[in-house]
């Protein structure tokens, strides 16, 4: 009876898989429809990002003996080789070995195994794994291309949307500060979008370490326990308008905390059309 119930796994596991291997064909006739754009778009991306990383640079290799000195240059670089391996993967996504090859593939091999373990006298169930195991895989690769060739398609409209970008007055996400002093956080929140951003709300989360004092430019607000941040304090910044490339400075007053640490800075931007975006600033207190 165990066995008949294993064959029968095996069988529907097999059909699954030609089944799926059928979709892979489409799925890539899909998605080259958008590659060529895509790839001029993603070159494009990285170009500006590496322009951008190296103006980051620039200013911070003048605050070398100062700081976050050799940190921030590591944390800038880091986050932008993140960012281009997102930018290659999507890429990747939409091309031949991406749409086709790995899921094509991973079916395949499912189905070798399933077909297997369908005519094996012994250890069927390692069959019925090592098939479920490749189908899955395979999922995992076109769910993948789908979500690519989503995001490409939407690209057009996201171009049109604002693109927020904040940073230190040193245009690193990092910066460093002695315990316990009292000091004025010079920050830069530009609109990097082709479009103005409208009513624009800026949202800095300081935790509970930091007292956040009274300064002109933003209102304090207290996080209550079952926020998203709780018994954070955070300063809020408001803005009617941002025009395209507009850089604003922006300054924050804080006591900072008495023991020495690494404190991430969450931070939220809510503007009209896009919702909410997420950014993280980051302070050391040595």
């Amino acid at each position: 009876m165990k066995m008949e119930k294993m064959e029968e796994i095996l069988l529907l596991l097999a059909y699954l898989a030609i089944g799926l291997m059928s979709i892979t064909v489409p799925t890539y006739a899909i998605s080259v429809s958008y590659l060529a754009r895509e790839t001029a778009k993603t070159l494009e991306e990285m170009r500006k990002r590496r322009n951008d990383l190296g103006e980051k640079l620039s200013e911070l290799k003048e605050k070398l003996k100062k700081e976050p000195g050799v940190e921030g240059i590591k944390e800038e670089i880091k986050k932008f080789e993140e960012e281009e391996a997102q930018l290659k993967d999507r890429l990747e996504c939409l091309s031949v070995k991406g749409a086709v090859g790995y899921p094509f593939g991973a079916f395949a091999l499912g189905l070798v195994f399933a077909a297997s373990g369908i005519y094996a006298s012994e250890n069927v169930s390692l069959y019925v794994l090592a098939s479920i195991g490749s189908v899955a895989y395979g999922l995992y690769r076109l769910g993948k291309s789908l979500l690519a060739v989503e995001q490409a398609a939407l690209r057009p409209e996201e171009e049109l949307l604002p693109l927020f970008r904040i940073a230190f007055e040193s245009g690193a996400t990092i910066e460093r500060y002695q315990v316990g002093e009292e000091k004025k956080a010079e920050l830069r929140f530009v609109n990097l979008g082709k479009e103005i951003a409208e009513d624009v709300n800026l949202m800095i989360f300081f935790p509970p370490e930091f007292s956040l004092l009274t300064y002109p430019g933003y209102r304090i607000i207290k996080q209550r326990p079952r926020t998203e941040y709780p018994n954070h304090t955070a300063a809020q910044f408001t803005f009617k308008l941002i025009h395209s490339g507009f850089d604003i400075a922006l300054c924050v007053k804080l006591k900072m905390p008495q023991t020495p640490d690494t404190y991430v800075i969450p931070v939220a931007v809510r503007a009209r059309r896009i919702g909410v975006t997420e950014h993280k600033l980051t302070i050391e207190v040595v």
